[in-house]
């Protein structure tokens, strides 16, 4: 059954991808108003689909729905490794100050670089998934937590366990699924899937350290506000409220 499991996940992870790339660049092309806002809505219902609805599917295949408040016992070794059970209260703290503390001197650099009449830097070409008027802004918005909440389930949960169970080693599932997280992301160019790659890794190290896939979860939505809304409206990329 786990083969089966990861056949689905698999397959359902090219058929999200498939074409999808090339129609990202339909975006910087005129379209009539509400056009932009529609492909949002599209997006958020595909990642529920074809992540979160397989996830679900998979681990209820595998009689694993527990893992979705438990770790799993497959990820335990590599839990302890990574420092597993860290005092969840701490760890929270320690996380939302690291992303705090990110996105100051994030938002600082791109601050001044704009003052300085310098394009903002950004890890990665994701310019295109940046809302350009005032109504996209919300549905960017919807569109990081959705993405929060349906890749975690994906590349973190049931990625991982279903590779575990297939080659008797969570270190390769983790590995694998983080590789594929980031090159999820290669509209960004190499730079941008390097960098969603060391994400990954680190939301894999949240889960992992903490066993709480919901911090996961918070970790990777706050991640990709910072990076749709906060720098970019701060560099200048964004219409000003």
């Amino acid at each position: 059954m786990a083969l089966i499991v990861l056949a689905l996940a698999l397959g359902a992870y090219v058929y999200f991808f498939k074409g999808n790339f090339g129609r990202l660049r339909e975006l910087t092309a005129a379209r009539p108003p509400g056009w932009r806002r529609r492909r949002y809505r599209l997006w958020i219902a595909k990642a529920f689909v074809l992540f979160a609805g397989p996830a679900l599917l998979g681990l209820a295949l595998l009689g694993r729905l527990d893992a979705l408040a438990m770790l799993p016992e497959e990820f335990e070794t590599l839990a302890v490794a990574a420092g597993y059970p860290l005092p969840i209260g701490w760890l929270v703290l320690e996380v939302l100050a690291g992303l705090l503390v990110g996105a100051l001197l994030g938002g600082g650099w791109a601050l001044w670089r704009r003052r300085r009449g310098k394009a903002p830097a950004m890890l990665g070409d994701f310019s295109l998934l940046l809302p350009r008027a005032r109504g996209e802004m919300l549905h960017a918005a919807a569109s990081a937590l959705a993405a929060g909440i349906t890749e975690e389930l994906y590349f973190r949960l049931l990625l991982p366990l279903a590779i575990a169970l297939v080659t008797g080693n969570a270190l390769i599932g983790f590995v694998a699924a983080t590789l594929l997280f980031g090159l999820a992301h290669r509209y960004q160019r190499w730079r941008g899937v390097l960098a969603t790659s060391a994400v990954g890794a680190v939301l894999a190290f949240v889960y992992l350290a903490s066993g709480a896939l919901w911090l996961a979860i918070l970790v990777h939505v706050l991640v990709d506000l910072n990076g749709v809304l906060l720098r970019p409206w701060l560099g200048g990329m964004l219409p000003r409220v």
